[in-house]
């Protein structure tokens, strides 16, 4: 019933998330519920950081070719006057940048910084506005102040969409790092034009929020795509498995069916054959089956076919294997046993059962339910599988003929002679 339970919850989850997949492209209200939207942020900061560290070499390289892009550039446009000022400056900022990707990259790599992370990056993004609106402001040149106007646009959206940190969040960062910019700048007589930096400041980080919020839809829509696609996942496994489970049990007994039991003596006994190990077979059947079905009713029957194959799993160890043979028909193979192992189980087996005291009133050797055991035991000899099975079965049919209720161990050798 566990399965049940486990595939009615995942049909649940399911559902719930093919609701929310349609609220989202409807845009109606809040989307995802609290510990959903706790989930996703996580795993979209998880995805930052392994872009970060997957794709860090690229990086380096774009960043690179950035430098050689813009250092001989700079250095022809820069006016002979300040030539030292501003090169410095513009070879700071540079380096600047270098440091501010690399404390990303060590806080997405460490394991024991990973928690701080986000943290890091809003730290970051809001050094990175403010340091490198000083350095470019201050320069004389003209042409590097416009420059700075696309950098600071370039560290806003950067900001927002590689390091995962939840918009808001980004634009309360974004947007308290212009206001200390612009803070600083007055505050150190630096000649700017305020209306136009503001702008960009201002400008570019609501335009980096709007970029990553329809960045975030997207990635939501994915995340819940990913969320069925591993419920429908479950689902499947969970209907293979109990597909399997039933193609290799007894329905009634719950222990293994005669299809498995193939199965496991074709391993047993390629194993015993390869080792030159004992393996022991034991055919049971319960004694006058007929009769107690016919006097006691069908239902009465397989309840008590169910307490008998119940009772031999418990009364057998964890190495050996039980299943429905057929009808009140069960075998059990005992691996690497040799026949006083066999006939010790076998007792165990015939005990248990004994002490069920089932009553039978249409037995003919007790008044409550028995079982005939029949024993052979194999040690590699040049014999079949079948010829194999057919000799436990002699057995069986011997205990049958002595009276029943009781034990019977046929030697392949003596089955041979006979």
């Amino acid at each position: 019933m566990e399965y049940k339970y486990n595939l009615a919850k995942l049909q649940y989850d399911k559902e719930k998330l093919e609701e929310l997949i349609a609220r989202q492209n409807r845009r109606v209200g809040q989307v995802f519920p609290k510990r959903l939207e706790t989930q996703f942020w996580r795993a979209n900061l998880e995805r930052a950081k392994d872009n970060i560290n997957q794709y860090v070499w690229t990086g380096v390289l774009a960043y690179f070719i950035l430098i050689l892009l813009i250092i001989p550039g700079d250095y022809w446009i820069i006016e002979q006057a300040y030539f030292a000022h501003d090169f410095i400056h513009c070879l700071a900022g540079l380096a600047n940048g270098a440091l501010s990707l690399l404390m990303l990259y060590i806080f997405a790599h460490h394991q024991k910084l990973k928690p701080y992370f986000p943290h890091a990056a809003m730290a970051v993004v809001f050094w990175s506005v403010i340091s490198m609106s000083w350095l470019t402001m201050t320069v004389h040149t003209p042409a590097l102040k416009h420059q700075a106007m696309m950098i600071i646009c370039m560290i806003y959206i950067l900001g927002y969409i590689l390091t995962g940190v939840k918009p808001v969040q980004m634009l309360w960062v974004g947007l308290t790092a212009a206001v200390v910019t612009l803070l600083m700048l007055f505050s150190l007589y630096v000649k700017f034009d305020a209306m136009v930096m503001g702008r960009v400041l201002v400008g570019s980080c609501v335009f980096g929020f709007a970029i990553s919020k329809m960045l975030c839809t997207r990635e939501r829509m994915i995340f819940l795509s990913m969320l069925r696609a591993d419920v429908s996942e479950k689902i499947h496994r969970i209907h293979t498995a109990e597909l399997l489970h039933l193609s290799q049990h007894d329905e009634l007994t719950k222990i293994s069916n005669r299809r498995t039991f193939d199965e496991m003596l074709d391993t047993c006994y390629e194993q015993a054959k390869r080792d030159e190990s004992a393996l022991s077979i034991l055919f049971i059947d319960v004694d006058h089956f007929k009769n107690y079905n016919d006097f006691y009713g069908h239902q009465k029957g397989d309840d008590v076919i169910s307490s008998i194959a119940k009772t031999i799993k418990n009364a057998i160890r964890h190495m050996d294997f039980v299943a429905r043979y057929g009808g009140e028909e069960f075998v059990v193979l005992l691996p690497e046993t040799d026949a006083h192992g066999a006939y010790a189980v076998a007792s165990n087996i015939y005990k248990a059962i004994d002490r069920l005291e089932i009553p039978h009133a249409k037995s003919s050797v007790s008044s409550h339910v028995t079982i005939s055991l029949g024993i052979t035991v194999f040690r590699g000899e040049d014999l079949s599988k079948e010829d194999l099975l057919s000799i436990a079965d002699q057995a069986l049919y011997r205990a049958k003929q002595l009276g029943r209720n009781q034990i019977y161990y046929q030697s392949i050798r003596a089955a041979h002679v006979a």
